[in-house]
């Protein structure tokens, strides 16, 4: 039975965490939600969005883990933000690794991590918290990748 997961956004990014969830995950994705100064639609990729401040009363903790669905803006500080704001509220924060990326350090990834295709996570490296590895990186033996980064390759 696949775990039902809530994503906090409403954008482009959360249109592709939805994607990757929906096809290549153990989750089920069944909402999304924003802050309620920024809901502008009630519905999005085929569901609903509920405001943030009302989140736990419709998909409470422990039965539903969530998705900080952001980019990089503000040099990563709004992703940090939600992401901290999302575990004092008690959730589990589910992370994404493609089954299309090679990952060979036994697992050892953080939580909400979104790790896409096309990359190679070689055996002793360290991803963080709240980490985004978009498709084709290398993340070389050894290396430690600190909470709430954003790498893009180069």
């Amino acid at each position: 039975m696949k775990k039902p997961l809530v994503i906090f956004g409403a954008g482009e990014i959360a249109q592709l965490a939805h994607y990757y969830f929906c096809q290549d995950s153990d989750y089920n994705v069944v909402a999304f939600t924003v802050d309620a100064a920024h809901l502008a639609e009630s519905m999005f990729c085929g569901l609903s969005v509920v405001p943030f401040e009302e989140i736990t009363e419709h998909y409470p903790p422990g039965e539903h883990e969530l998705f900080v669905a952001l980019s990089y803006s503000k040099l990563n500080r709004l992703r940090q933000e939600k992401y901290d704001q999302v575990k004092a509220l008690g959730y589990d924060l589910a992370s994404y690794v493609s089954s299309r990326a090679t990952v060979l350090n036994k697992g050892c990834i953080g939580d909400n991590c979104f790790i896409l295709e096309d990359n190679t996570i070689q055996p002793f490296v360290k991803v963080g918290n709240n980490v985004t590895l978009w498709s084709g990186n290398h993340i070389g033996h050894h290396s430690v990748i600190q909470d709430h980064c954003f790498w893009l390759p180069m």
